[in-house]
């Protein structure tokens, strides 16, 4: 089976959006198909190839818009190529696309993640293109039963729109049964608390930060960010809490497995003071899941409708106080309930991994193309 997936991202953007475009299409490897991406060229000139090794993902085709194409023209020109490589289906993170996609008769998958309330015209004709009673867009996928819902209320086949969480490589970032690699946490003494991601107000940063002041024995980890965050972040922790904080940068995805094998506990502190809170499902929960270590979560309405009780250290959004109780219960915990938790991870973990997730879109889509014959 053949498999475009299109995106108008920027190769090798570091935004999760492209991670999830990237991954989702080595999902769709796994399962025996020949996989093209159709993106922008990288700004900086890098070869496709070396990025999809950097991802993890050596197994992805690759072909590049020319430069200075807009978004209708990126529309036009993917949808050419995807119908000139015989596409079985067309898997897009846009909303030109698969409107163009659809319209020329192929078998489309559009995901979106977009907020409740926008009101992208894009977006809206993105949405009455499910709809329509000739060449729809056949499935819509998103990661929210309450984004599904806001979509189908705005006009929306819900025949057409099915919930699929962010996943996880579990290859990649499964725990091995061995020696953990040492890396550049390791000298660090006490307690190692990561987090691994965008350094956003909204992903819970400052109240990271805060909290790291208020507890010894342990030090704070922050992985990833933008280069204007990393700054930011780094200026922040110097003045609140020097010596508690330690911010890496980013480094490149198929690098992070080791850090989260190192650390003792895995941070996933989203804020409450963001509309996303009710429908977010970070790409950072798979991983972490898969790669074993306990993991302290605000208690925010997403990660809760996706994790239970016992499944994470929950503690108050943006109470750096709670926070702390958190982490301490996590560092805590009983050997016999550390096995218990990480067993469970596991499963959850093989729950989001990619290749089900693939599966889950191309089901949706092709089930839209079989009822739609039958009728």
């Amino acid at each position: 089976m053949r498999v475009a997936v299109i995106s108008e991202v920027e190769l090798g953007s570091p935004r999760a959006h492209f991670i999830n475009v990237i991954k989702t299409g080595g999902g769709f490897v796994r399962l025996g198909c020949e996989t093209t991406v159709f993106c922008r060229p990288a700004a900086d000139g890098a070869p496709a190839e070396a990025i999809a090794r950097s991802m993890g993902e050596p197994d992805l085709r690759w072909s590049l818009a020319p430069a200075g194409l807009d978004v209708d023209a990126f529309a036009a020109w993917a949808t050419e190529q995807a119908v000139r490589m015989g596409a079985d289906l067309a898997y897009c993170r846009s909303f030109r696309a698969p409107i163009a996609c659809a319209s020329a008769g192929l078998t489309t998958a559009m995901e979106t993640h977009a907020y409740i309330g926008d009101t992208n015209p894009d977006l809206c004709a993105a949405l009455d293109a499910t709809a329509r009673p000739t060449n729809p867009i056949a499935a819509l996928i998103t990661i929210s039963h309450r984004l599904a819902e806001h979509y189908v209320a705005r006009g929306a086949a819900a025949s057409r729109v099915h919930v699929v969480p962010d996943g996880v490589d579990v290859e990649l970032f499964r725990r091995p049964a061995g020696a953990i690699p040492e890396t550049p946490m390791s000298r660090w003494p006490g307690a190692r608390v990561l987090y691994s991601g965008h350094l956003y107000d909204a992903k819970g940063i400052p109240t990271v930060i805060e909290a790291a002041g208020l507890i010894d024995g342990v030090t704070v980890h922050l992985l990833g960010g933008l280069d204007e965050d990393v700054q930011r972040a780094r200026a922040d922790a110097d003045e609140r809490c020097p010596g508690r904080v330690v911010v890496h940068g980013r480094i490149e995805h198929a690098a992070v497995p080791a850090w989260l094998w190192d650390a003792d506990v895995l941070l996933l502190p989203p804020s409450a003071n963001e509309p996303s809170k009710d429908w977010t499902s970070p790409v950072k929960l798979g991983e972490y899941l898969a790669a074993g270590a306990p993991i302290v979560a605000s208690r925010i309405p997403a990660l809760r409708d996706l994790l239970g009780d016992r499944d994470a250290f929950w503690f108050e959004p943006d109470d750096a106080e709670d926070l702390v109780r958190a982490l301490r219960a996590a560092l805590s915990e009983r050997r016999d309930s550390r096995q218990r938790r990480r067993a469970r991870a596991a499963e959850l973990a093989e729950g989001f991994s990619y290749k089900r997730r693939a599966r889950r879109i191309m089901d949706a889509a092709m089930g839209a193309c079989v009822g739609n014959a039958r009728a």
